[in-house]
């Protein structure tokens, strides 16, 4: 028996020499939907798509499918527990995080999660016979362009597998040095599956082969069973005894679907490897044709109608085979059955055998000889397709062959350094993170009243609480109050008659913009109220940007007279913004980002900057200053460094429109638009919220704004306040490092930010957010309002995730899907999806769809939110325990809240179970 060996290199295996005597390998990670309760159409869709790729491959390429099950999920857990551990320093963070860690490790060890992994291999042999040196480089050059060749056939051939198999749901991976040797760890040392004190890859030594990096265990056949004797396993590896189960026989008849009874079974510790090799075509063509004219003959002399029906069925191969409809293979379909126990095995092995007898006439054949176990067991190693031991492979056709292929494995969604992680549908784990490549995915969630919404974003909020630096709020009911008393912070409840002011024409310590000033005209023309007449309306937008102009400049004006030894220095910062600006960023780039970029050079004490800074002449600031553009950019950064008091206000803006009006401009209408504009100010019907002193902080790392206070009969005063909130908290985000993290949330985001004029301030707020490292998440519930509001298009279009709850009205689902692609299996599995108030309270879960378009394959597949105790206390909007909650915390005196949850919310669970 050969046992393979070779080397991880250039994320390819290696197998033997890297000449004429070995062997090529690259393996793809493969994530494809559950399809045991899809429609047939979908099925045979993908049935469809197999059938295709299959006809595709050509002899020297060979595949293999590599399929397993196991509860394995330890590689993961332990990176989530790691940066718990040394990011999470809130209380109420590290709680929530340890809990889940808790909760699915003991499933793990205890064998009650479920993990199905699908990994394709592609292998070829190496077909240079000779080592030609390349001139200059000598044998390493030889080796370094047979490699590159190598992974270049390698990626052409993963760009055809990802173009049949990728989209619809499936994601392929192609896989690393890193992955292939996790996957040959985990394969030859079944051990480290029940271990949760050992990672694999803090070993990894890329020098070491294959055998010297992954096997380190013997392996011994049972000899009593060579001998007649015990008959209960095939050898012993690491811990475990192993089985090995081969079908030598295909079903009659086969259908999308038949290989579920297989991969569905409810049992673990068992793979499938499928070994497929292409023949030549006109090599079986060339059979099939003697075969035809020896029934020919034997007709022609015995007359027997049967080889008349032999001879027909042959032509009929002969056909498909010539047309290109049929493509024929050699298979190996081995299974791998592996437990602590003999009986264990012994159990494990009955059922697989019963579903093969299940899959409508297929057979098996088991090993009886410890030799043959492992001549089996070393054809099954991931990648290598080229053991002699090939004669239990039989005759396979691409049409039945794409139907019993093990296409099927586990939703993990992103759980490779996932932010939070949650459980799925098919007692799986998935990880969620909304950063990739230090890029936010920016998210929405839609769904309808009572799916679980606030339990499931106070959650989320939660675990990933400690990868951010700042966080945002707004919304109106006070769903996340309790998750905001635990990060040390209190909701700000906004109403008309609160003491809260933030001022629109403050730019937070930013300079002027184009961008503040299109929002202080957005929200000022909002405030005078709409005219029929689109054209006045216009002209009245352009007359109140020209009064709000004028008024920073005579704001500027007079702060500068005050503030006369500033000057240089902020003549000097405009002129390194804009030779920072010109020469360093990007084409696109605006002012405000070349200013938070110099400003932090500055701050860090950058030499260059410093240097550039101080080295500009009196003479370049009295040149800069004669230039128009270069003065009005003076105005717009003095404004920087103006203090909350010291920016003009709203009541500024109306007395300077009643008493300066423009010549151009008519004095009764000027005069009458500042009229309207004058019931927004301080002592006006909607109170003091736009009009004085911004007296709002911002420095803690959670702001949490609560409109539940304005009426429903003030829905435009709340739709502007959302507005202002939204410009006010995205200037300060602007201020802070762009490394840091930041996330923003918006509860009914549609109803809130739906202003006149507002759709292009949001779209461009939505990718500056992206480039100062923020994450935003909007949330939707009634989706037939949002539908038609200005702002859909720019959630749609900007989010990269998308949460989908329960839906009743199948038009809203059919209409978000249009949008974002949404597969139709998807769709009918989010219209399944139970309320979770019909669940039973020892079961109770929330369902949703987490569907993340990355930038291969979209990420697509359920996830199931069981919230522990303390979450559903913290995350209840229950009105009739609300008020109760609220006075319970207040009067707690036993320790911080964290524990006033825990001690609540086990004292509520006591009380249901009596």
């Amino acid at each position: 028996m050969k046992i393979p060996d070779g080397w991880f290199v250039n994320n390819m295996i290696i197998f033997n020499e890297p000449d004429e005597r070995g062997w090529a390998s690259k393996g793809f990670l493969v994530e494809v939907p559950d399809l045991r309760n899809a429609s047939n159409d979908l099925k045979n869709e993908w049935h469809t798509k197999i059938f295709l790729y299959l006809g595709t491959l050509r002899p020297p390429l060979k595949i293999q499918f590599q399929w397993s099950v196991d509860s394995d999920y330890r590689h993961e857990l332990q990176k989530y527990d790691s940066a718990t551990e040394r990011l999470a320093r809130n209380k109420w963070t590290y709680s929530v995080r340890k809990e889940r860690f808790s909760r699915y490790m003991d499933r793990m060890l205890n064998r009650k999660l479920r993990r199905e992994k699908l990994k394709i291999y592609l292998s070829v042999p190496i077909q240079t016979k000779t080592k030609s040196p390349v001139p200059g480089n000598g044998e390493d050059g030889f080796y370094q362009n047979l490699l590159e060749s190598l992974s270049s056939f390698f990626d052409r051939q993963g760009e055809l597998l990802n173009c049949f198999l990728g989209g619809s749901g499936a994601r392929l991976t192609p896989m690393t040095d890193q992955m292939h040797y996790l996957h040959y760890a985990e394969f030859l040392n079944p051990d480290y599956g029940i271990r949760n004190d050992y990672d694999p890859m803090s070993t990894f030594n890329p020098e070491l082969t294959l055998q010297e990096n992954c096997w380190h265990s013997g392996i011994h056949g049972n000899h009593k069973r060579a001998s007649g004797g015990e008959n209960d396993f095939g050898f012993f590896m690491d811990g475990f005894y192993h089985g090995m189960i081969v079908m030598d026989r295909w079903p009659q008849t086969t259908y999308p679907g038949i290989i579920g009874h297989l991969t569905g079974l409810p049992i673990l510790g068992y793979a499938i490897t499928v070994n497929v090799h292409p023949l030549k075509i006109e090599d079986e063509i060339g059979r099939e044709e003697k075969a035809i004219e020896r029934i020919a003959g034997d007709y022609q002399s015995e007359k027997k109608h049967s080889l008349l029906t032999a001879l027909d069925k042959k032509r009929r191969k002969v056909d498909a085979l010539a047309g290109g409809f049929t493509c024929p293979f050699k298979a190996e379909f081995i299974i791998r059955i592996s437990a602590q126990t003999k009986e264990e095995l012994s159990g494990r092995c009955s059922a697989i055998k019963s579903a093969v007898n299940m899959m409508n006439g297929a057979g098996y054949w088991e090993s009886s000889l410890p030799t043959t176990a492992m001549n089996l067991f070393f054809q099954t190693w991931p990648g290598w397709i080229f053991g002699k031991y090939s004669g239990h492979a039989i005759y396979a056709e691409n049409q039945y062959l794409a139907d019993m292929l093990p296409i099927s494995a586990t939703f993990t969604g992103n759980l490779d350094d996932a932010e939070s992680i949650y459980e799925g549908s098919c007692f799986n784990l998935v990880g969620i993170k909304n950063f990739t490549d230090g890029v936010p995915q920016h998210a929405a969630v839609f769904g309808m009243s009572g799916t679980g919404k606030s339990a499931f974003m106070t959650d989320l909020l939660s675990q990933t609480e400690c990868f951010y630096d700042f966080t945002c709020i707004m919304e109106e009911g006070l769903s996340y109050g309790i998750y905001t008393q635990t990060q040390d912070s209190a909701p700000m409840i906004i109403h008309p008659d609160s003491e809260y002011t933030i001022n629109y024409l403050d730019t937070h310590g930013l300079p002027l913009s184009p961008l503040h000033l299109a929002t202080a005209t957005a929200l000022a023309a909002k405030m005078a109220g709409a005219v029929g007449d689109e054209d006045r309306q216009n002209l009245r937008t352009s007359q109140i940007m020209q009064y709000i102009d004028q008024l920073y400049t005579d704001v500027y004006e007079d702060w500068t007279r005050a503030n006369t030894g500033l000057q240089e220095e902020i003549v000097r910062k405009a002129i390194c913004v804009k030779k920072y600006k010109e020469t360093v960023l990007p084409p696109g780039s605006t002012v405000i980002d070349a200013f938070t970029e110099v400003r932090n050079l500055l701050l860090k004490g950058d030499g260059r900057i410093l240097e550039e800074f101080s080295r500009i002449s009196e003479k370049e600031i009295t040149e800069f200053l004669s230039e128009p553009s270069s003065a009005k950019l003076v105005r717009d950064m003095a404004f920087s460094y103006f203090k909350p008091e010291q920016y003009p206000t709203h009541s500024v803006l109306v007395e300077l429109m009643l008493t300066s009006p423009f010549r151009q401009h008519g004095k009764d209408e000027i005069k009458n638009l500042a009229t309207l504009l004058s019931s927004w100010s301080f002592y006006g019907t909607h109170g003091k919220i736009f009009d004085g002193t911004t007296n709002i902080r911002l420095d803690g790392k959670i702001v949490h704004f609560e409109l539940g206070g304005i009426p429903d009969a003030a829905e435009d005063l709340k739709r502007m306040t959302g507005f202002l909130i939204h410009n006010f908290t995205r200037n300060h985000i602007m201020t802070l490092p762009r490394s840091s993290r930041k996330r923003y949330v918006f509860e009914e985001a549609g109803r809130i930010l739906d202003i006149d004029g507002g759709e292009k301030i949001i779209s461009e707020g939505y990718a500056q957010m992206r480039k100062y490292g923020t994450w935003i998440v909007s949330i939707v519930q009634q989706y037939s309002r949002f539908k038609d509001t200005g702002i859909r298009p720019i959630v749609m279009g900007n989010s990269k995730q998308f949460f989908l709850m329960k839906q009743n009205d199948r038009g809203d689902l059919e209409d978000i899907s249009e949008d974002i692609g949404l597969p139709e299996i998807t769709r009918e599995q989010i219209m399944n999806y139970p309320n979770p108030e019909n669940l039973s309270r020892e079961n109770r879960f929330s369902s949703l769809t987490y569907y993340h378009l990355d930038s291969g394959s979209p990420v697509c597949g359920t996830v199931r939110n069981f919230c522990s105790p303390e979450m559903l206390y913290c995350s209840s909007t229950d009105g009739a325990h609300f008020e109760k909650r609220a006075k319970e915390l207040k009067d707690f005196k036993d320790g911080d809240i964290t524990e006033a949850i825990k001690h609540f919310s086990n004292r509520k669970r006591e009380v249901e179970k009596t």
